[in-house]
């Protein structure tokens, strides 16, 4: 099973985890989903963040923009981190689970990928 998280405002990707005040996390197996929860992060520090994606067990972690620091705090956690991703929260998902995210349709405007 995979355990994927995504910071969401209202029906989309949030532009900046950082700031951001919701999560999706979402379990799933193979390309089918099976639950799904919503967890809010209002007010909490980057470190009381990075502790409850630890605590979740998150897999995968699609979100827009991060900061530099928070994103190295992440992966201290073993997370896989995709950046740089926009749009509606159903169509990554559905994106991410058939192999389709890097599609330029989800990359947000001016992403240039670090790899």
């Amino acid at each position: 099973m995979k355990r994927i998280a995504i910071p969401i405002f209202k029906s989309r990707i949030s532009p900046v985890f950082d700031t951001s005040t919701r999560m999706l996390v979402i379990d799933c197996k193979g390309a089918k989903e099976i639950q799904r929860q919503e967890i809010y992060l209002d007010k909490l520090s980057l470190y009381e963040r990075q502790r409850i994606l630890a605590s979740l067990n998150v897999n995968v972690f699609i979100c827009g923009g991060i900061t530099e620091v928070f994103q190295k705090m992440i992966e201290t956690e073993n997370i896989q981190i995709i950046t740089g991703r926009t749009g509606d929260v159903e169509e990554v998902l559905a994106a991410f689970l058939s192999g389709k995210i890097n599609r330029k349709k989800f990359q947000m405007p001016g992403y240039k990928s670090k790899k």
